[in-house]
């Protein structure tokens, strides 16, 4: 069952790895990155720093659609990590069982606002967000499971300031 899918654009760290995989009770983290199955040095890092209970699977983002889609993995409890709303979107559009969006960690770059602490947003991400929240998902921001929620209104609001 998939837990919680989440853009971050740093994938695994600390913050992904200890709080959210420990809150969501998950013993699979797949990251959906075609960069990352060719990165050897992203890999060992990764690896690194995932908790010792958790089974770690690095996939290109059809490769991610496979395993999400694959009734032989309904029994685990997965936590999908992407590192942009755009692969997000992908992926929510091929897998049913995605039923959440969390926003994480973006940093900021060339023509990205500010919504919250350590995320930065730009007309594409917003577009893709609404997107995502049309199809009926629920889409929201959140830092660290202890943080409260900021809803995709807020978002919206946040991003128009």
């Amino acid at each position: 069952m998939i837990k919680l899918l989440r853009v971050d654009d740093r994938l695994i760290h600390g913050q992904v790895a200890v709080s959210w995989t420990s809150y969501l009770g998950a013993d699979t983290i797949v990251v959906a990155n075609d960069k990352a199955i060719t990165d050897k040095l992203m890999q060992m890092a990764f690896n690194m720093a995932k908790p010792p209970q958790a089974v770690l699977s690095i996939k290109s983002m059809d490769g991610a659609v496979a395993v999400i889609n694959n009734p032989k993995h309904a029994a685990r409890t997965i936590f999908v990590v992407t590192a942009s709303v755009e692969d997000a979107q992908y992926l929510m559009g091929k897998c049913p069982s995605i039923t959440n969006l969390c926003v994480g960690g973006i940093r900021q770059a060339p023509g990205k606002k500010m919504v919250e602490r350590q995320v930065y947003l730009d007309g594409k991400d917003m577009k893709g967000l609404e997107e995502i929240h049309a199809m009926g998902k629920d889409v929201y921001l959140q830092a660290v499971p202890t943080e409260k929620k900021l809803s995709y209104e807020d978002i919206v609001k946040e991003y128009n300031k």
